[in-house]
């Protein structure tokens, strides 16, 4: 049962992080042609898809190194 509350926690946080990471995106560079081009490009990509997994799993490590 502790295992599974730990997975649904993580998933939470990872959903979390990708929201925040989108209102911050979304405050920066607004809804235009700006917004757009700016997804274009791969460091972009890079920082708003695979940094909240390098988080989590950082974090599912320690989590689960204890166990």
């Amino acid at each position: 049962m502790k295992i599974i509350l730990k997975i649904i926690g993580l998933i939470i946080l990872l959903i979390f992080l990708y929201f925040i990471e989108s209102i911050i995106f979304w405050m920066i560079f607004g809804e235009g042609g700006q917004a757009s081009s700016m997804m274009d490009n791969g460091l972009t990509k890079l920082i708003m898809y695979v940094i909240p997994f390098i988080i989590v799993g950082g974090i599912a490590f320690k989590v689960y190194k204890k166990d």
